[in-house]
């Protein structure tokens, strides 16, 4: 008879939420990456200086996003925005 392992799956939350506070304004988006959480922000006319903020559980990360990064995050399509989304990412290591 042939051994069988269980398979533990992770649960399929939302780990993450991200937090972005631009012009005085939040806009939040959740996911179970710090990727996914950030592709899921939806920021209407992202110009200028922002504060991008990732929170899992009770960690949480802040990081000011000059307006370049911002709008490459925020805005713009395909591999501009891929690669913001890698980067930024990057910058939070929950």
């Amino acid at each position: 008879m042939a051994k069988t392992k269980a398979k533990t799956a992770k649960p399929k939350g939302k780990d993450y939420k991200a937090t972005v506070l631009l012009w005085g304004k939040k806009y939040e988006a959740s996911g179970a990456s710090v990727a996914e959480a950030l592709s899921a922000l939806k920021v209407p006319n992202p110009k200028g200086k922002s504060i991008l903020t990732i929170t899992k559980g009770d960690q949480v990360k802040e990081r000011i996003l000059t307006p370049v990064a911002t709008f490459r995050l925020l805005n713009s399509h395909g591999l501009t925005r891929e690669v913001a989304l890698k980067n930024t990412s990057l910058l939070f290591d929950l």
